[in-house]
């Protein structure tokens, strides 16, 4: 192509494009500063505001929001909402049930000790360490999804289970899985429903592991 004074004019050069950016972990944050949150920040996260607020305020915009981060940067770890609420539900199962019985198993010698140090455990984890809230979160979405349902319906087997082997190994005279029954029954009633302090709980469910759920001394 020619100018005005008939020498031919250079192609103007095409602005450089930035690289794409390559596929990692790490997300920019709402100030533009990258953060290296993992799959694990989002669903603490979340079950941070599950256990403050239920499912519904479970909301990818709010996550990322508490986390500081755009909300783009969730699609790194998850495909969907939906992901992140399956995964949610499957770390409250280890967490609420398994990683429990692991501590226990590892902690403690006889089964009274190991059933005095459940009580323990169930009244001294906040929050955002699946304590109460969240227990009572999960049970109340349960009620309306039947994928959570089932969830929660193994985990209560599967710490019935458990109760009913201490119990048994405890060599109590009561039926052991009838004794693991009351005593998961009375013990998630007391956590769930009454608003007492987490120490008067505490002590509560000792006593009544002196006075109903071990017949004899513990020596």
């Amino acid at each position: 192509m020619k100018n005005e004074t008939g020498t031919k004019r250079k192609p103007r050069a095409e602005p450089e494009k930035a690289a794409a950016p390559k596929p990692g972990r790490r997300a920019a944050s709402a100030r533009g500063v990258k953060t290296d949150l993992q799959r694990a920040d989002w669903v603490r996260a979340g079950l941070r505001v599950l256990a403050q607020s239920g499912v519904d305020a479970v909301l990818i915009p709010r996550l990322a929001t508490d986390l500081g981060v755009t909300k783009g940067s969730f699609y790194w770890h998850f495909e969907s909402r939906d992901d992140l609420l399956l995964a949610l539900i499957e770390e409250w199962k280890q967490h609420a049930t398994l990683r429990v019985i692991e501590i226990v198993e590892s902690a403690s010698t006889s089964p009274q000790e190991k059933i005095r140090l459940i009580a323990f455990i169930g009244t001294n984890s906040p929050i955002d360490e699946f304590g109460g809230a969240i227990e009572l979160a999960v049970r109340n979405w349960a009620r309306t999804n039947p994928d959570v349902r089932s969830a929660v319906a193994d985990v209560d087997q599967q710490r019935l289970t458990y109760l009913t082997s201490l119990y048994a190994e405890m060599g109590a005279k009561v039926d052991p899985e009838l004794l693991a029954c009351l005593h998961y029954s009375f013990s998630t009633g007391l956590r769930l429903i009454f608003a007492y302090p987490e120490q008067q709980k505490l002590a509560m469910r000792q006593a009544a592991l002196d006075t109903i759920f071990f017949p004899s001394p513990v020596k």
